[in-house]
């Protein structure tokens, strides 16, 4: 089950336009079988939720925009404990997703460049520059555990590690209307 509230802000009007959007919400499992029959968070469950747009239309040929994104982590289950069983190791978990990976945040930035059509011509076309999470965070996708060394002989170390996608990315697109 899930409950909140949502607020929403949108300009449209001027050379300067956008929206903000806020949620506050809570999502919440529970199972008879699951967890002790505890509710517990489900894995999408975003405390908050931000996204803020604005466009800015600098003259007839160029627009500029800009997006931030902030989301709260995911749940996840990590292990609470490790052993080593008949050489294998073995992970012990409390209970499910009491861990969150860390929030989800990104600024996307573009540039639009739309020459003066010619006339009589049914082809128009535009470019846009834009830069993908300009500042390179490195958002969590998942987490998964290393091992290095060996059970046999003491020198095993368990570390967690995170995995990312997606950092900055720049790109170009020719696009073509007809």
């Amino acid at each position: 089950w899930s409950y909140g509230t949502e607020l929403f802000v949108n300009k449209v009007r001027g050379r300067l336009t956008g929206w903000v959007g806020y949620t506050l919400s809570w999502t919440w499992r529970q199972f008879p079988q699951l967890n002790g029959g505890e509710k517990y968070p489900a894995k999408y469950d975003r405390r908050h939720d931000l996204s803020i747009v604005a466009t800015y239309e600098g003259s007839k040929k160029w627009k500029f925009g800009a997006v931030f994104v902030y989301a709260t982590g995911n749940a996840t289950s990590l292990p609470q404990r490790f052993y080593i069983i008949n050489g294998v190791l073995t992970q012990e978990y409390s209970s499910i997703n009491q861990y969150r990976l860390p929030a989800y945040h990104r600024l996307d930035v573009s540039a639009t460049y739309t020459p003066q059509p010619k006339p009589g011509k049914r082809l128009q076309s535009y470019w846009v520059f834009s830069i993908y999470n300009l500042y390179s965070r490195a958002n969590p996708y998942f987490i998964y555990f290393s091992q290095e060394g060996s059970p046999y002989n003491g020198t095993l170390k368990v570390q967690p590690k995170q995995v990312s996608l997606f950092p900055i990315l720049p790109s170009v697109t020719w696009n073509f209307r007809f």
